[in-house]
């Protein structure tokens, strides 16, 4: 499968996925409460649109890169690509995922956010240096608390087991 086919194809399961999103979002979330209020529907319907608008990105370069190919004759004649997937990383980011998800319910943000940082920084980016990762973890941690809680007011989890907020 050429890389213009396999764009055209991940763009659109993308922006299917980002309408899906999107609509599901404004159809179960509530809006703000005032008027110019950031509420809990913000970040998602933002993070939703962002998708579309990037899916619809791709979709664009595919088509251009489609047509200047065709034009040229040969050019995307021959190039496939080696679809080859690093089902390992795949694995593990899931893992990842999911472990944050059930890390946010019984520990809290803080310290979900902390753990899942130095999991990934030593197992996924393979940094050694304990010195990055502790000044990565509790930098990151810190500033996403301090935007999220105190500066937007936005409720962040508190743990069920640990429970620092």
């Amino acid at each position: 499968m050429t890389t213009q086919r396999q764009n055209t194809i991940f763009g659109l399961i993308l922006l299917i996925i980002a309408c899906a999103w999107t609509w599901l979002v404004i159809d179960t979330i509530p809006p703000g409460f005032g008027d110019g209020d950031i509420g809990p529907r913000a970040f998602p319907l933002i993070f939703g649109v962002s998708l579309g608008v990037l899916s619809i990105l791709l979709l664009v370069q595919a088509y251009l890169r489609g047509r200047t190919g065709a034009a040229g004759g040969q050019a995307g004649a021959g190039q496939e690509v080696a679809s080859t997937i690093h089902w390992v990383a795949a694995g593990a980011l899931l893992v990842e995922i999911s472990l944050y998800g059930v890390l946010l319910e019984k520990c809290g943000f803080v310290i979900a956010t902390l753990l899942i940082i130095v999991v990934v920084m030593r197992f996924n980016l393979n940094v050694r240096s304990i010195k990055k990762i502790a000044l990565m973890s509790v930098g990151t941690t810190l500033i996403c608390w301090a935007v999220f809680e105190k500066i937007l007011g936005i409720y962040l989890a508190n743990g069920t087991w640990i429970n620092l907020g």
